[in-house]
């Protein structure tokens, strides 16, 4: 078996390939939130659908067609009058009355468009075929070669254990789903863009796996 790499090394490869993904594909790099999509097929096919049908349509006519919807569903509101400027003091240049004083920030944290429902089967479909071509290169296949002494010792050998890793792979997904990403999603992407959500995600769902390491090292002591 190699001898895993050190620390410094792993640290930059994380780096590398979170920030070179998001600069790359301007998007965070996760995997459950691609999972999550599979449990609502229907819904992201049609949502597939939607979207080609809006990227071929004529700009012209897709702007007619939601003036048609917006007066159907709201009749023929007359437009508001604009706001006179309003001047704050000789040093500032006007500004109009209901125009935000701090503008949105431009470019930087726009992500792409959410990719099809196909190019993320393709992504868990080589996901799969990765870790099997692992195991061929390391020389061994089975359900029992992935899950070691230790974890047959402690918690369940055989069946047991891949139902104790059935249940807790539910547990993630529910948690996932509950913060709005995954510890890849927040932990590294997110918190590597300093974004408020991952930062608080990612202290919570680290203080919980220290808190059940510690639980089990006692138990199991």
């Amino acid at each position: 078996m190699m001898a895993p790499w050190p620390w410094w090394l792993t640290a930059l490869a994380l780096g590398g390939i979170t920030v070179g993904y998001w600069l790359a594909m301007r998007r965070p790099l996760g995997v459950s939130g691609v999972l999550s999509r599979f449990t609502r097929v229907g819904e992201e096919l049609q949502f597939d659908r939607g979207v080609a049908a809006v990227s071929q349509a004529d700009q012209s006519e897709l702007e007619a067609a939601m003036l048609a919807m917006t007066l159907e569903a709201f009749g023929d509101v007359k437009a508001a009058p604009v706001a006179a400027p309003v001047a704050d003091d000789d040093a500032k240049p006007p500004r109009h009355a209901m125009e935000p004083a701090v503008r949105p920030a431009a470019g930087g944290r726009t992500c792409a468009p959410v990719p099809s429902l196909g190019s993320h089967l393709t992504f868990l479909l080589m996901l799969v075929a990765g870790g099997a071509l692992a195991a061929l290169l390391r020389g061994g296949w089975g359900w029992s070669d992935g899950l070691g002494d230790a974890f047959a010792r402690h918690v369940a050998a055989g069946p047991g254990g891949l139902a104790v890793l059935a249940g807790g792979g539910m547990l993630v997904g529910f948690g996932t789903a509950m913060c709005g990403g995954c510890s890849a999603g927040h932990g590294l992407t997110g918190t590597g863009r300093l974004m408020p959500g991952s930062l608080v995600s990612t202290a919570f769902f680290f203080a919980a796996a220290v808190a059940v390491a510690l639980l089990l090292g006692w138990r199991l002591s």
